[in-house]
C-alpha cells in the first residue's frame, strides 16, 4: 500500500498524554525542519550561491550553505516545538479525543506547510520570470484558490494531507531530529578547529614603545561638500570647522571607490581594489593582502592597535585583517532580542576567518526583521555618540604608542538626526511623509522631475551631518581634557561621499560623480596652532603611507600611493598637481580578472575627471566643476586630453582587460 495513503487513512491510536505528546513534537518538528530548509533552500538557489561565488571559495560556500541548513533545521525544531506547545493543553483536556487531536494538528500542519512553501516556491519563480504586478495576483490567487478547494473535496484532501507521508513515519521524524542535532554539533566542532587552526597567534609587543598616538577618524558616506568646512552655505560642521582651523586641510582628496568596502579596503592597504580584490561589500582582502595592512604594519613596528568600526561591513573586514588589531570589540548592532539571539547560536557562526560571518548576520537580521515587522538594515543605525563611547572604552585599553581608528555609520542612509538636530534644515513635518519606497526608485539614476524631492532628502542629510559633528566635538573634548590629544596625530576623513545631484541618489553606483567620491582629509599633528588648505589630488591610497610617515615608518614596496607629509602646513599650495584614481568593480569575481565596471582618474592639471568603462571602452570626460552630473561628456571637445587620462588610466593599471 501506499505510504501517503497509510498516512492519510491510518486511524488514531489511543494512548497517554505523554507518548501522544512525544510522538507529536517529532512529527511538528520534522514538518518545521522540512518547510524552513525547503524555503531557505529556495532562498539559497535563486540569489545567494550566484552571489557567493564572487567573493567566496566553492569550499566556503558549500560551508555557508551548511551553515544556513543546519540553522534552518534548528529553528524549524523551535518552530515545531512551539507548535506542539500550543497543542499540549487540549490533548490533556480531551483526554478521550487525545489521539484524534494529535492526528488532525498535524494534518493542519501538513496543509499550513505545503500552503507556505509552495507559494513562496510561485512567488520566487515569477521574480525569475520578471511578470509584472497583475499577472503575480492572478497567479497568487489561483493559488490560493487551489487550496480552499483541495481542502472542501474529501479525495483531494486525503491526497494533499498524506503528500508528506514519507517524511512523517515515526522513524523518519525521529533521524530528522537526531541529523539536525548531530550536524549542529558536527558544525560547532567544525568551526571551533577551523578558528584555532586558521588564525596564527598575536605577537607580543616590544617593551620599547612607540612615544607618539595616531588617531584615525573617518564617517561613512561624508561628501565633502556638505561640510561647512569644505564651502557648504549650511553650518553642517562646526566642531570639524574649528578642529580643521588647527589642521591641515586637502581639499583634493578622493576615495578609491563610490561605497564602503573597497574603500576602507584601499585605506587599510595602501593598494586600489583592483589590486586587492575586494569589490563587493562583503568582500575582503586574502592570502598575503590580509597582512599586507596598515595596523599590521603598525603593530610590528611597537604599536598597541585598536578600533571601533559602527558600519558591520567596515567590521567584518576588520576582522578578516591578519593579526591587525589588539581590541576590536564586536558592536551590538541592535540591541534586544536580535542581539540575545545572535549570541545563543554564536557557537555556529564563530569568528573563524573562513565563510563570510557578516552574510549570516545579514540573513538573521532580515528574518527577524520580517518576522518581527520591523525595518530592515537595523544594523546601519548605531548612533554617532554610541560610537565615540565605545572609541572611548577601546582607547581605555591601549597602551600609549597607539594607532586607534573609528569608523561611524553616520551620516549613512538612513538619515536619523538626533531631536536635537531634527528641524535645523528642513521642517519635521516634511520629513514625516519621506517613503523608502520612492526613494528606492532613484537608483541607480533618478529623473529631472525629482530633484526637488532630492533636495529634501539632501537637508535631512546635512542635519545628520551636524549630528555626527556634535558627536565628534563632544569626543575630541573628552580626550583634550584627559590629556590624550598632547601627542597624538589626529586625522579625519571618509570612506566614500553621498550625491543628491546630477542624476544620481546616494552612492555606490558606477558613474563616479564628484559629490560620491569626494571626501573630506584633515590632519592635525600635536601642538599644530595655524591652519593650512593644500589642493594637492590625491586619492585613498595615500592615507596608509602617510599614516606611516607621520609614525616615524617607512611604506612598504607593495603600498601604491605616496605620502603626502610633504604637503602638510605649505598653504595655497597643490594647485595643479596630482592624480586620484577611483574604481566601481562590483560585478567582477574576486578570484577572476577584472573586466567589468569602471576606473576613473581625476586630473589636478587640467581639472578634468575621465571615465573609463571596461565593458564597452567607452570613455567619458568632463570638467571637475560639471563632475556631479552622471553622464556630461566633452570629449568631442578635447580628443586629445581623454587619450592622455585614458593612457594613464592603463599606465597606472595595466593589467585592466585592453580591448580594441
Amino acid at each position: 500500500m501506499n505510504k501517503n495513503r497509510m498516512f492519510a487513512e491510518r486511524p488514531p491510536r489511543e494512548s497517554g498524554f505523554l507518548s501522544t505528546i512525544v510522538s507529536l513534537w517529532f512529527e511538528q518538528i520534522s514538518l518545521g525542519v522540512i518547510g524552513l530548509v525547503f524555503a531557505e533552500a529556495l532562498v539559497m538557489a535563486s540569489t545567494k550561491i550566484q552571489t557567493w561565488s564572487f567573493y567566496l571559495k566553492p569550499s566556503e560556500i558549500f560551508f555557508e550553505v551548511v551553515v544556513r541548513v543546519i540553522f534552518t533545521a534548528l529553528a524549524g525544531i523551535a518552530l515545531g516545538s512551539a507548535c506542539t506547545a500550543a497543542v499540549a493543553p487540549f490533548l490533556w483536556y480531551f483526554k478521550s479525543s487525545r489521539a484524534r487531536l494529535a492526528a488532525w494538528s498535524t494534518k493542519v500542519a501538513v496543509v499550513v506547510v505545503l500552503f507556505v512553501d509552495s507559494r513562496f516556491a510561485l512567488t520566487t519563480l515569477i521574480k525569475w520570470s520578471g511578470r509584472g504586478v497583475r499577472f503575480t495576483s492572478v497567479l497568487l490567487v489561483l493559488h490560493f484558490a487551489f487550496f480552499v478547494i483541495a481542502i472542501c473535496i474529501p479525495r483531494a484532501r486525503k491526497q494533499l494531507v498524506g503528500s508528506l507521508g514519507d517524511f512523517m513515519g515515526e522513524k523518519m521524524t525521529r533521524r530528522t531530529a537526531i541529523a539536525t542535532v548531530g550536524g549542529a554539533a558536527a558544525l560547532i566542532a567544525t568551526e571551533f578547529v577551523i578558528g584555532k587552526t586558521g588564525r596564527a597567534a598575536m605577537s607580543a609587543l616590544p617593551a620599547q614603545r612607540p612615544d607618539s598616538n595616531i588617531l584615525l577618524i573617518t564617517f561613512d558616506a561624508l561628501d565633502a561638500e556638505d561640510m561647512s568646512v569644505y564651502g557648504n552655505k549650511l553650518l553642517t560642521t562646526p566642531n570639524i570647522d574649528a578642529f580643521a582651523s588647527k589642521g591641515t586641510v586637502f581639499t583634493n582628496f578622493y576615495s578609491a571607490s563610490t561605497f564602503t568596502t573597497p574603500s576602507i579596503a584601499t585605506m587599510m592597504t595602501g593598494i586600489y581594489p583592483s589590486e586587492s580584490h575586494v569589490h563587493q561589500l562583503q568582500g575582503r582582502p586574502r592570502g598575503e593582502n590580509a597582512a599586507r595592512t596598515l595596523p599590521h604594519v603598525m603593530r610590528a613596528a611597537g604599536f598597541a592597535t585598536g578600533a571601533f568600526l559602527s558600519n558591520p561591513y567596515a567590521y567584518y573586514l576588520g576582522t578578516s585583517l591578519e593579526n591587525g588589531y589588539d581590541v576590536l570589540p564586536e558592536p551590538v548592532f541592535q540591541k534586544g532580542g536580535l542581539a540575545h539571539l545572535w549570541d545563543v547560536i554564536r557557537p555556529i557562526h564563530q569568528d573563524t576567518g573562513f565563510g563570510n560571518r557578516f552574510d549570516e548576520y545579514h540573513d538573521l537580521e532580515t528574518t527577524w526583521s520580517i518576522v518581527g515587522r520591523m525595518d530592515t538594515n537595523l544594523s546601519m543605525r548605531f548612533r554617532p555618540d554610541a560610537s565615540f563611547a565605545k572609541a572611548r572604552e577601546v582607547l581605555a585599553k591601549l597602551p600609549a604608542g597607539n594607532f586607534m581608528w573609528v569608523h561611524l555609520i553616520t551620516p549613512h542612509h538612513p538619515y536619523l538626526p538626533d531631536p536635537t538636530e531634527q528641524g535645523r534644515f528642513l521642517p519635521y513635518e516634511e520629513q514625516r511623509g519621506f517613503e523608502q519606497e520612492e526613494e528606492d526608485r532613484w537608483r541607480p539614476r533618478y529623473e529631472p522631475d525629482q530633484q526637488s524631492q532630492v533636495d529634501k532628502r539632501r537637508l535631512l542629510y546635512d542635519e545628520f551631518i551636524l549630528t555626527a559633528d556634535r558627536a565628534f566635538g563632544d569626543f575630541m573634548s573628552e580626550l583634550e581634557k584627559d590629556g590624550k590629544l598632547r601627542n597624538t596625530t589626529v586625522i579625519v576623513s571618509a570612506d566614500h561621499g553621498e550625491s543628491f545631484e546630477g542624476g544620481v541618489f546616494r552612492h555606490q553606483t558606477p558613474y563616479q560623480t564628484r559629490p560620491v567620491i569626494h571626501v573630506p582629509l584633515i590632519i592635525r599633528q600635536p601642538g599644530q596652532q595655524q591652519g593650512s588648505r593644500v589642493a594637492f589630488t590625491a586619492d585613498q591610497t595615500a592615507l596608509a603611507p602617510t599614516i606611516l610617515e607621520l609614525a616615524g615608518q617607512p611604506k612598504p614596496g607593495w603600498m601604491r600611493g605616496q605620502s603626502l607629509v610633504e604637503w602638510l602646513n605649505r598653504n595655497g599650495q597643490g594647485d595643479g598637481e596630482g592624480q586620484a584614481f577611483t574604481q566601481y568593480l562590483e560585478k567582477n569575481s574576486s578570484f577572476k580578472p577584472v573586466h567589468h565596471g569602471t576606473v576613473g582618474v581625476i586630473d589636478g592639471r587640467s581639472h578634468y575627471q575621465y571615465i573609463l568603462d571596461l565593458d564597452t571602452q567607452k570613455g567619458l570626460l568632463r570638467p571637475l566643476d560639471e563632475a556631479q552630473i552622471w553622464d556630461r561628456d566633452h570629449t568631442s571637445e578635447n580628443p586629445a586630453l581623454a587619450k592622455e587620462l585614458r593612457a594613464a588610466i592603463y599606465s597606472r593599471f595595466p593589467d585592466l582587460l585592453q580591448k580594441p
